[in-house]
């Protein structure tokens, strides 16, 4: 099960609209319009309200097919305006009320032709969609669905547990929850990239860990559990693994990171500034040792060369490419130039104990690593390799690697050796 629709015949709720109060029981409160558009708006005629994440209030309509113009039109968002006496659309005299339900009540019955007229457009408004057209996505307005709650983490910004939920197939499924506490504007702007972008990237077989629903409130990420499997962040990994891992291993999560980012510049995807927080690892126990794979941690971040805006506002010049501090792009490039940072994270316990260790002493894959962090790290980005070329080099690497001695596993996907 997915973020994309499911098939199962799962009932929709439309407003009939008698009165206004209708429209404020369907009001979508702190959503990005790029979530409304995902999940939310389908047909010619159907339409929402919703409150973005800035505190502005939006009506989103899409509009039927318009044959003097060959393109389809998507949906059209009119941001509403409110002052002390009233709320309106800029531009529209005819588009004010004293409340935002009237407003719209208003615009439904009584001036969608001069809207459509206004904006050029085959204008309708048939169907108010609300709070619970999302169920058929398996994103719920509240929690109250989840059975048998099993807390597996919390912290102070974070509680994980697993439980058991009824999916829009109407079958009941144990699935893993992760709850954000005290979600910031920059947490929950995360929160709907990872449902939007995930949705997008669902059909495709790409080593991303993608939510397949989602709870508003409070924001939750639904995600497939099966028995016996662990899971958690590639920075807590290290950290709580620290003693257990060898260098085979660590040069195996280096391989894996790369081979992951590599995959994704296959298909004109990269992150540009990915870090040890963009990694998840799951684990799945075996008879003697526990297996652990490495994965995309979510959508977010990730930008479509030549599609997406790479213009960044806040630098981190201990992590990002030095170019990054003159350009505020990121591009492939600088995603090399911080692979090489994680690197350094990924092999810091080996790299320490070498300091220790007479040079002659030091393993050569360890000695090649190095090499390749000061490769890929350079300070001028057309002198980086890229990062099918990182692939290329780690691969010979791991032909080399000594014999681990670790109870732990990473198990490495070679992508040049597909069926």
């Amino acid at each position: 099960m997915t973020l994309v629709e499911s098939k199962h015949d799962f009932e929709m709720t439309e407003k009939s609209m008698e009165n206004d109060d209708d429209i404020k029981d369907a009001i979508f409160n702190n959503v990005p319009i790029t979530f409304i558009e995902a999940f939310v708006l389908k047909n010619p005629g159907d339409f929402s309200m919703s409150k973005s994440l800035d505190g502005a209030y939006y009506l989103s309509i899409v509009p039927g097919n318009n044959k003097m113009k060959k393109e389809t039109s998507r949906a059209i968002h009119l941001r509403i305006d409110h002052s002390e006496n009233e709320y309106a659309i800029q531009g529209m005299l005819f588009a004010r009320s004293q409340t935002l339900e009237q407003l719209v009540y208003h615009l439904k019955n009584d001036f969608t032709d001069i809207l459509g007229g206004v904006l050029d457009e085959n204008i309708s408004m048939n169907r108010l969609l609300g709070l619970s057209s999302t169920n058929v996505h398996n994103i719920c307005k509240t929690g109250k669905r989840i059975k048998d709650k099993k807390i597996q983490s919390q912290d102070f910004f974070h509680l994980v547990y697993t439980g058991e939920m009824k999916f829009a197939d109407g079958k009941i499924k144990k699935a893993l929850f992760e709850e954000l506490h005290n979600p910031t504007i920059s947490d929950l702007k995360v929160f709907y990239e990872n449902l939007v972008e995930g949705k997008a990237l669902a059909a495709r077989n790409l080593p991303i860990r993608l939510p397949i629903g989602a709870i508003l409130n409070p924001p939750t990420l639904i995600y497939e559990h099966q028995e016996n499997q662990v899971g958690c962040s590639l920075k807590d990994f290290l950290k709580n693994f620290d003693t257990h891992l060898d260098l085979a291993q660590r040069i195996k999560l280096c391989s894996a990171a790369v081979r992951i980012l590599s995959e994704l510049h296959r298909f004109d995807i990269y992150h540009g500034a990915s870090k040890v927080d963009n990694f998840y690892v799951l684990g799945y126990k075996n008879e003697k040792t526990m297996n652990y794979e490495l994965v995309f941690n979510g959508a977010s971040g990730l930008l479509y060369e030549g599609k997406s805006d790479n213009t960044v506002t806040m630098v981190d010049y201990d992590s990002n490419a030095p170019e990054v501090a003159f350009t505020r792009k990121l591009s492939k490039e600088s995603g090399v130039f911080t692979l090489g940072r994680l690197f350094e994270q990924i092999l810091e316990s080996e790299i320490l104990k070498s300091y220790s260790e007479p040079p002659q002493e030091e393993p050569r894959v360890l000695n090649d690593m190095r090499r390749l962090i000061g490769r890929a790290t350079r300070a001028n980005p057309s002198q980086r390799p890229t990062m099918n070329g990182i692939v290329m080099l780690i691969r010979e690497l791991l032909m080399a690697l000594p014999k681990s001695t670790s109870p732990i596993n990473v198990v490495h996907y070679d992508q040049f050796q597909r069926k």
